[in-house]
């Protein structure tokens, strides 16, 4: 967090948790600063600008409190409405027919890539996009983008902008990457190589088993700052729930994925990784232009 407005943020909660204090310190501020101001002026501005700024501080908190606790209430509903589903989806899928669990992994991914935008409404401008890496290993395709209407981009190995992307699958130890300000946390960040074209924050959580890299969930907005840890905290969730649907999908119809396919995360053949591919059909339908980032 930016150290002033860690600051700021300090002293709003002080201003907030002490508020009958607050206030009467505040009025006795300005009332010696008037005092005081009656014979110099100049003396008497510093108190006043305090007095004025401690209410200030409370009423900002107020605010601030009031947001986290609209958001907190978003998360609740979509994790309560989208995610304990998606859970049940990927528990009975393992009793599905293969072209069924691979059915079932596309029309899961679709889903969450809307919920997860309709999750984060007040953010401005957000979107989510699920990217899934080709059968080659090679690229990672915006299958399911929702929200803001920019299309993003593949990212493709070999380039600089999809190396970077593909670290998140391939050496990530969390469990999702956030930079909240692209400006000046970009040129710092490992996982991203891009303009910054239409967004200036992003998170990004890969859908991956311990074997197989399978693509990544994305969520970016213009304004920086408007995207924090709890939202990849939520996404991250998204995106493992999504990581069971696929392996489900990539298992071959009487056992596992085929051992000399077992890692998607090198670039080599992911013949039986892929869910869309692994349909044979055209099944299928967020750090593009504007997902550059992710």
């Amino acid at each position: 967090m930016n150290p002033l407005l860690g600051t700021i943020s300090w002293l709003g909660y002080l201003a907030h948790r002490h508020k009958p204090l607050a206030l009467v310190l505040s009025g006795l501020l300005v009332a010696f600063g008037g005092i005081v101001s009656g014979v110099v002026i100049w003396w008497g501005v510093p108190p006043i600008v305090v007095g004025v700024t401690i209410p200030a501080l409370d009423l900002w908190w107020e605010r601030r409190s009031k947001n986290n606790n609209e958001l907190t209430s978003a998360r609740e509903k979509v994790l309560e409405e989208a995610l304990a589903p998606l859970l049940e989806l990927a528990a009975t899928a393992t009793f599905r027919p293969r072209d069924k669990r691979v059915e079932l992994s596309e029309a899961a991914a679709m889903r969450v890539a809307g919920d997860l935008r309709a999750a984060f409404t007040l953010v401005p401008g957000v979107r989510a996009v699920v990217f899934v890496v080709s059968t080659d290993g090679l690229r990672m395709e915006p299958r399911f983008p929702a929200g803001r209407p920019d299309r993003p981009r593949d990212f493709v190995r070999g380039t600089e902008r999809g190396d970077q992307a593909f670290r998140i699958l391939d050496e990530l130890p969390g469990r999702f990457v956030i930079v909240e300000d692209l400006r000046s946390e970009g040129v710092d960040t490992p996982y991203w190589a891009g303009t910054g074209a239409h967004y200036s924050t992003f998170i990004a959580a890969p859908i991956r088993s311990t074997e197989h890299a399978f693509g990544m969930v994305t969520i970016d907005a213009p304004d920086p700052g408007s995207l924090d840890h709890q939202h990849g905290s939520t996404i991250a969730l998204f995106a493992a729930a999504l990581g069971i649907l696929f392996a489900e999908a990539a298992r071959g119809a009487t056992g596992g994925p085929d051992p000399e396919n077992r890692n998607g995360r090198d670039g080599k053949d992911q013949a039986h990784q892929t869910p869309r591919e692994l349909s044979g059909g055209e099944n299928g339908n967020a750090r593009g232009e504007a997902q550059e980032g992710s």
